[in-house]
């Protein structure tokens, strides 16, 4: 009867035990839980912040050199279709329709992404894209990304040999700082017959096509339609 007894409370101390450790690793897994959720959320929310920077630094791109740049190309080529066209005589002032010949030439090289995507391709290298929960918010930073790129590989495809032709005929250094003297040394009577030929008309049309598709790029309101979600996102976090 005694050794029932001891028996009976061996197994009592013993369920008593392996109750507290199996309480102890629950509290553990659970505290373990709280602190990973709550790295993955403060790093989520950097990671947002980040992006909204760098979409902000897009639209301010967008406003500051981007349009006043391709609105000084449009001018630029505007006002020398006509001539290049033979729609209008060759200008008295040489040197203005010069400059505007090297000013057509504007985003005529090499052009990268217009989208800063610096966080995103971390976020896509390391995985850490897993971060942000939100299924449509992750949907929509792939987009603008994805989107961005194929709209700049499609302008790389319209690229003409108009900035290699103009300077073949106007020197680069003299591109910016047009006199008559300048005009004079380089052979104004040489240059003036390239760019009235035919090959000339063709590049600085294609050149014109191509700033027309560059006007019809919608940046500004996927960028603004990004941030609303991103900023709705990071102030769910915070708030959590």
């Amino acid at each position: 009867m005694a050794a029932k007894l001891i028996s009976a409370g061996n197994f009592r101390w013993l369920f008593a035990e392996t109750l507290v450790i199996v309480l102890g690793v629950l509290i553990a897994l659970g505290l373990n839980d709280y602190w990973t959720d709550r790295q993955d959320r403060l790093l989520a929310i950097d990671y947002i912040q980040r992006i909204e920077y760098e979409v902000n630094g897009d639209l301010q791109n967008l406003q500051n050199s981007f349009r006043p740049r391709l609105r000084a190309k449009r001018e630029a080529l505007e006002a020398i279709l006509p001539v290049v066209r033979g729609r209008a005589p060759v200008p008295e002032d040489l040197n203005d329709f010069l400059l505007n010949v090297s000013r057509g030439g504007i985003f005529g090289g090499t052009l990268a992404t217009l989208a800063n995507n610096t966080t995103f391709e971390e976020l896509r290298a390391t995985g850490n894209l897993r971060l942000i929960r939100d299924p449509d918010l992750r949907i929509a930073i792939v987009r603008y990304y994805a989107d961005g790129e194929y709209q700049i590989n499609r302008l790389r495809g319209r690229f003409t040999d108009y900035v290699s032709f103009v300077l073949s005929v106007i020197p680069g250094e003299l591109r910016d700082d047009m006199d008559l003297d300048a005009i004079n040394e380089f052979g104004v009577e040489f240059a003036m017959q390239r760019l009235l030929s035919e090959e000339f008309r063709r590049l600085a049309n294609e050149e014109y096509n191509k700033m027309l598709f560059m006007e019809n790029f919608d940046w500004q309101s996927p960028a603004e339609s990004l941030l609303g979600q991103l900023g709705a996102y990071r102030l769910k976090l915070e708030g959590s």
